[in-house]
């Protein structure tokens, strides 16, 4: 019996330590740098406002806790993709529109965009926490297909290689709706499925990781926009939710208006920035 209690002891530890429920990897009041890398979901195209990025960072700060965004896309002269958060800070990234698996790993020029290679970006850049998106333009362009698991290995492997230290939180790809991507999907769900086990790997080995179920997330018919692979606003907006669970081990706060799924708080201004009214001035509405 006793050698019972103490086994029962030891499994429920050992559930407890690896509910991803229950993990934080993020602590209040310490400023981390994140780098978010992927594709051109990652850049925020088909939505608004940066896409997941920006979302997620203003809950995170709103809540107490302080990261800065590294990489270096920011888009500023587009307006689709307006640079800065509520205060200023602008959410860089590394997100590229069409970019696969293996042009994170060796760089290369897409959608008029050039992706340095990985260690390049994290030897510049530094980041604490690597959010890691990425497989959707394999599967859509049918690219060796058959090592595609393996090159996710690889991209994580590098950024281990980089600094064994870094947080990495692995995601699933979004959902490709419609009938003209059934077997995209298909392929997609066979990927998803791999990565638990990839993350496992990492974690044996002592390594900071976690998985991110995004496409579980996005499961909802009102997360994909009109081409059925970029995620509607309500989307990005569900997968900034599944971000900050992963990230702080916390419930993510709720999406306030579904009309308007990423807006945000009004602009913080500093106390300094704010000049008061002379006494006796008329008030204008």
């Amino acid at each position: 019996m006793r050698r019972l209690m103490t086994l029962l002891m030891v499994l429920a530890v050992s559930f407890c330590v690896n509910d991803p429920a229950d993990a934080a990897f993020l602590v209040k009041g310490q400023n981390v740098k994140v780098m978010p890398v992927g594709d051109s979901i990652t850049l925020g195209k088909g939505g608004m406002v940066g896409g997941y990025r920006k979302i997620l960072y203003e809950w995170l700060i709103a809540n107490g806790y302080a990261i800065t965004y590294v990489g270096k896309q920011n888009l500023p002269g587009n307006p689709k993709y307006p640079a800065a958060c509520s205060d200023g800070s602008i959410p860089y990234h590394e997100g590229y529109g069409s970019i696969r698996t293996d042009m994170v790993l060796t760089g290369g020029t897409v959608e008029r965009q050039t992706a340095p290679p990985l260690a390049t970006s994290l030897e510049k850049f530094k980041p604490d926490v690597v959010l890691l998106m990425i497989g959707t333009n394999d599967i859509l362009q049918s690219y060796q297909l058959d090592t595609l698991e393996e090159r996710l290995g690889k991209i994580i492997d590098a950024i281990y290689a980089a600094n064994p230290k870094t947080i990495v939180l692995v995601a699933s790809i979004a959902p490709l709706g419609g009938w003209t991507h059934a077997a995209h999907e298909t392929r997609a769900k066979a990927y998803n499925a791999a990565i638990p086990g990839i993350v496992a790997k990492e974690q044996a080995l002592g390594h900071q990781i976690g998985f991110v179920d995004v496409h579980e997330a996005m499961s909802s018919k009102d997360a994909l926009g009109p081409d059925m692979v970029h995620p509607s606003d309500m989307g990005y907006a569900k997968m900034a939710q599944a971000w900050y669970k992963a990230l702080t081990g916390e419930e993510a706060p709720a999406i306030a208006d579904p009309k308007n799924p990423l807006m945000l708080p009004p602009p913080i201004l500093p106390s300094s920035s704010v000049t008061p009214a002379p006494a006796g001035s008329p008030v204008v509405h």
